[in-house]
């Protein structure tokens, strides 16, 4: 066996020394992307600085933002009850346009029931701000089965579109369960984050 095959059987049999090297000379890498790409499509460490900057500021401003939807929400919450479903899906969609998202209503066929299991036709709220896309569901009543539908829709949305979601809220004045907080719990676990009156007096986020 030559020394050439020799070395290749021990980098296949122990991979750990390959990625040890790697990490500790990572100019390897960068020089054998630099033979495949041109220089100049190379992010250098400044970039990524420069877009972690952009994604830390967004994450603020969609914070306040929420914030300020969650203040409107408790007022709204408070005539709810004489406003149809309708109406108060509009009134939520108004408070996001005042805060500058631009509102898209997306309704699609979904022939193979990926959402709800039969063939239906499907309804989300897009709303985009400075690029980043947010898939909002609005609804005066939540129920926790309607996490996952809202999930599916998320992800029905992004197959049908193209479109990268960065974030799924779904607001609402009220969590109808015997346990809320289990609620919350839930939808954070599967990426969903909830918008409601109580947002605004509990901590910063």
């Amino acid at each position: 066996m030559s020394l050439v095959e020799e070395i290749r059987r021990v980098l296949i049999e122990n991979p750990d020394i390959l990625v040890d090297v790697l990490v500790s000379r990572p100019e390897i890498v960068y020089k054998a992307l630099a033979k495949l790409v041109p220089w100049q499509n190379l992010a250098t460490k400044q970039d990524v600085g420069e877009l972690r900057k952009e994604v830390e500021v967004t994450k603020e401003e969609l914070k306040r933002d929420i914030r300020q939807i969650s203040v409107k929400l408790d007022a709204l919450g408070a005539h709810w009850g004489v406003l149809g479903e309708d109406a108060f899906r509009e009134g939520v969609r108004e408070f996001l346009r005042e805060v500058g998202y631009k509102v898209e209503r997306w309704l699609y066929y979904d022939a193979d029931g990926h959402v709800y299991g039969y063939p239906s036709e499907v309804e989300l709220d897009i709303v985009i701000k400075d690029g980043v896309v947010i898939a909002v569901e609005i609804t005066s009543s939540l129920k926790r089965g309607d996490l996952y539908i809202v999930k599916r829709k998320t992800e029905l949305y992004t197959k049908a579109s193209g479109r990268l979601v960065n974030a799924v809220l779904i607001i609402t004045p009220y969590i109808n369960d015997k346990n809320p907080n289990y609620v919350k719990v839930m939808a954070e676990r599967i990426g969903i984050k909830l918008v409601t009156p109580e947002e605004a007096a509990e901590k910063p986020l």
